[in-house]
């Protein structure tokens, strides 16, 4: 599963060192900053520090972070009103709006841009540093809106170019691991690799960046273990142990930890992932990090399913669930309940997984039915600014000449019936693309249906398999108990019986006496023949101790009389079946002949059977009254079809029947021998 490795959430772009602190610890952490700058002599220093100050308030409090702006102005006075100062501001007002009015932080990014871009010799090489890092917070905002692409390219064109032109090699190495990190959530891990490459070799031993160089261990970690290098994994993942146990209280502590395990759950070592899990669960909690602690809850579920245990995949996905419902992301609640509907799957919990697939129905219905909504919302928009220049246009042109306000007219009819175009065929394709996703929906309920159904066949199967074992095992029994028990009685009464007729003839008493004698002794023979009779139905010895081609024989030969014969045909049979395989086929022979000497009235019965690789065939016919085969109505009278039926399916063996009233019946059967 791609997902598994860090997509549950954008945490790579948004950690910042300031989440980890309380309340109380980032108002003192201010408190200290601002005591420092009172003691700043030089103006323009001050109003820096101010801008600084700003800068750490902007993610916290809006409010304090604008009071900050303000004091800045108040300090540089008319100084203020420069270019390169006007740039400032814009970059630092920028950064207040980043979070709250993404739309007018970029406004203000590029006011910045227009103004230090423009600064003269004396403030080039500072306005490019502040060029540097609006380019790249501007492209991070396009990121967030699904651009990553944009992103990449402003970070090359943009960032890295200003970058190298003031000389600053910290400054290059961190923007070589924005547009690596961004490749590599495009899934581009080679080219990722080579960008991360470039950092490495600019922060090499730059001491005073151990955070930075944490963090491009820990990337660089994750991008091999994307396209599976364990070995470059693990070794980067040692160099940032290293480094993590001089920072303890650096923000990249838990994804330092999720790395790890997952690293050491690829590699099957599911013990020391698990611990750099808890570790990773205990650091994200201090740093009241929600979307850290979903993260490591669902790497830890990864690391379970992978390795097969799917109860406490199951719970850590119930422990991610609160934090995914939260938030507003549905991808996330996407993911999570389908996770849960399959989790549940593999846990036969069937009734639970349809709920969890209704779930992720509905999240991936409204999902695409946002996106579409964007996109017709992107459009009306372009739509409401063309009829905007179509208003300008035409206050321009009413002091022009008649022919030129005609062209104009025609170009902006052009420009409308373009758009209308355009809108119906986006709406037509956005239609289309809903209806095949309800489509597809639907398919997958029916798939998830049929397996269930599947589920419950095969328990049934299950369940009949193991009666008629039971039953199998009765029938030996009993036939033993008749054979060897009440066999052997009615065996030794017999013979004291034959012993007192011989003493009567030897005495000469009473001939009639004698004779009735005799008739009760025939009458005990035929008992015996009867009760070895029924002992051999109910457990053939030939099918124990002769296997199962001369059972088959001898059963044909026993049901044979003088007005029914019954042919027997056997081809390349085996002397070594599975017991329960020979069972099962002499109960189909058997139940096929009961079937044919009791209903069909037939003179004449052909048994065929052999073998071909892993198959056996069966084959029953006879030519007597037939059936109607399509009347269910036989199945009731007791010819006893179901039965045949259910031995057939136990053995995944097919069941055809070709059979007309009038002109006999063929039974053909074809078995897996192994099942």
């Amino acid at each position: 599963m791609t997902q598994k490795l860090g997509l549950l959430v954008y945490w790579l772009f948004i950690i910042t060192q300031g989440f980890s602190q309380s309340k109380d610890e980032l108002n003192q952490h201010s408190d200290s900053l601002y005591r420092q700058l009172q003691q700043i002599k030089d103006h323009e220093e001050k109003a820096h520090a101010l801008f600084d100050l700003s800068f750490f308030w902007s993610d916290y409090d809006t409010t304090k972070a604008f009071s900050f702006i303000r004091d800045a102005e108040t300090v540089l006075g008319q100084t203020g009103n420069s270019i390169y100062y006007r740039g400032v501001k814009s970059f630092y007002r920028a950064a207040v709006y980043f979070e709250a009015d993404p739309d007018k932080a970029k406004q203000n990014y590029m006011e910045a841009e227009n103004f230090l871009k423009n600064v003269n010799a004396e403030k080039r090489t500072e306005a490019s540093r502040y060029r540097a890092r609006l380019w790249g917070s501007y492209g991070a905002l396009l990121q967030r809106e699904g651009k990553a692409y944009e992103y990449v390219e402003i970070l090359i064109e943009k960032v890295i170019p200003l970058a190298k032109d003031i000389g600053d090699s910290s400054l290059m190495g961190n923007n070589f691991q924005n547009v690596a990190m961004n490749l590599m959530n495009l899934g581009d891990y080679e080219k990722a690799d080579e960008y991360y490459e470039k950092a490495l070799q600019l922060l090499k031993g730059k001491k005073e960046a151990l955070e930075v160089r944490f963090t491009l261990f820990i990337n660089v970690a994750r991008n091999a273990l994307l396209y599976k290098n364990y070995h470059k994994s693990g070794d980067f993942l040692d160099s940032a142990a290293v480094l993590a146990v001089q920072i303890p209280r650096s923000a990249y502590i838990p994804i330092y930890h999720s790395v790890s395990g997952s690293h050491w759950a690829a590699i099957k070592n599911y013990e020391k992932a698990h611990a750099h899990f808890e570790s990773g669960l205990s650091a994200a909690k201090m740093q009241n990090n929600d979307d850290l602690v979903a993260t490591l809850l669902f790497d830890q579920f990864a690391a379970y399913q992978a390795n097969n245990q799917y109860a406490p995949a199951k719970k850590k996905l119930l422990e991610v669930l609160p934090y995914v419902r939260q938030k507003s992301s549905l991808r996330n609640k996407q993911m999570v309940y389908y996770n849960l509907a399959t989790t549940a799957t593999e846990l036969r919990q069937y009734q639970e997984a349809v709920k969890w697939y209704e779930a992720y129905k509905n999240v991936s219905d409204t999902l695409f039915s946002d996106k579409s909504q964007e996109q017709i919302h992107e459009l009306e928009k372009k739509y409401q600014t063309a009829e905007k220049e179509k208003a300008f246009l035409q206050i321009k042109t009413e002091n022009q000449k008649q022919q030129l306000s005609l062209q104009n007219t025609r170009m902006l009819a052009g420009a409308l019936l373009l758009t209308s175009i355009i809108l119906g065929v986006v709406s037509y394709i956005w239609y289309n693309a809903l209806k095949n996703k309800k489509k597809l929906a639907a398919q997958k309920e029916l798939l998830l249906q049929e397996e269930l159904k599947n589920h419950r066949q095969q328990e049934k199967l299950n369940l009949y398999h193991a009666m008629l074992q039971g039953q199998e095992r009765e029938r030996s029994r009993i036939a033993r108990d008749l054979h060897d028990g009440l066999g052997g009685m009615l065996a030794s009464v017999k013979l004291k019986l034959s012993a007192v007729a011989t003493n009567v003839d030897k005495q000469e008493i009473n001939k009639e006496s004698n004779m009735e004698l005799y008739t009760i002794i025939n009458q005990l023979d035929h008992s015996v023949n009867e009760l070895r009779r029924v002992a051999r139905n109910m457990m053939p010895e030939s099918l124990l101790y002769m296997g199962l081609e001369a059972a088959l024989q001898d059963l044909c030969n026993a049901m044979s009389n003088a007005e029914l014969k019954v042919d027997f045909q056997s081809s390349n049979l085996n002397d070594n079946y599975p017991q329960p395989f020979q069972i099962a086929v002499y109960r189909i022979v058997q139940e096929l002949l009961t079937n044919a000497v009791k209903h069909s009235g037939a003179s004449q019965v052909w048994v065929q059977c052999s073998q071909d690789g892993g198959k056996f065939f069966i084959s029953v016919e006879d030519n007597g009254r037939g059936f109607d085969v399509k009347n269910d109505l036989f199945e009731k009278e007791g010819i006893g079809i179901s039965n045949i039926r259910n031995r057939v399916e136990i053995l995944n063996g097919q069941l055809e029947i070709d059979a007309a009233a009038g002109r006999g019946a063929s039974f053909h059967i074809q078995l897996d021998i192994y099942g």
